[in-house]
């Protein structure tokens, strides 16, 4: 069993029990597990030249980009809509490659703040990263108080394992980048209220051609379709970047 069939099915065990449950989820996860089937791997954290049996790392086939979802006011965006160039990033908390990455496209944004957005999505990695999922739970909870991007960036900047994103500390960090409510926050954290969006979040990666963790797509202006696999550093985002713009 790879990593999201197993992270769909842990999921769904421990949501059993609650009335809301929906059939679309179940079928979500398995067309996610079929996904990662059908393109030959699983899903893992990766960064660049990670070592295999053997010692070599074998030039990583090109994934097989499908429809992904078309990026909406829904979405978590920085930059403007009027950018050339959109990067979608799915990404784990827990990563330590999303992490590393994470500076690297806050760097493309900020210098190329009227052709560049980028939007994040959750692919949460239960398996290897039993925190991950609770974690984009917290940035969304965030998100309903306008807080999504400070405190994604705060995890980013101030985690180090997944024992900092326990309930009790992403209460405290959510308190430190100015979530006002914690009450709502501490509500939302222990319910199901944005599990359809994460969900949907990991079906998307799955149809992107995502493998492991962090991946992303730069979309260009013309239908461009590029993929970014791994914490691949600046210099190459950059090159990928410029191709487009």
């Amino acid at each position: 069993m790879n990593s999201i069939e197993t992270t769909s099915a842990t999921h769904q065990a421990s949501r059993q029990s609650s009335p809301g449950v929906s059939i679309a989820i179940v079928i979500a996860g398995a067309l996610i597990a079929a996904a990662i089937y059908y393109s030959g791997g699983a899903a893992t954290s990766t960064g660049p030249g990670a070592a295999v049996a053997g010692g070599e790392a074998p030039e990583p086939a090109a994934p097989e980009i499908g429809d992904i979802r078309a990026v909406s006011a829904d979405d978590h965006i920085r930059g403007p809509d009027s950018a050339k160039v959109t990067i979608i990033e799915y990404s784990d908390l827990e990563c330590p490659f999303c992490k590393r990455f994470h500076p690297t496209l806050q760097q493309i944004v900020a210098e190329n703040p009227e052709d560049v957005r980028w939007v994040y999505r959750h692919f949460p990695l239960e398996q290897i990263h039993p925190n991950a999922r609770q974690a984009a739970v917290a940035v969304e909870c965030a998100a309903d108080q306008g807080k999504f991007w400070e405190l994604l960036d705060h995890l980013f900047e101030t985690t180090e394992t997944g024992a900092d994103l326990t309930d009790d500390k992403l209460k405290s960090r959510a308190a430190e980048v100015g979530v006002a409510d914690a009450q709502q926050f501490a509500t939302c954290l222990g319910s199901d209220k944005h599990s359809d969006r994460i969900d949907a979040d990991l079906l998307d990666a799955a149809a992107a051609g995502g493998q492991g963790t962090p991946y992303s797509i730069l979309l260009g202006p013309n239908g461009e379709k590029i993929p970014v696999s791994g914490a691949l550093p600046y210099e190459a985002v950059k090159a990928q970047l410029d191709q487009l713009l």
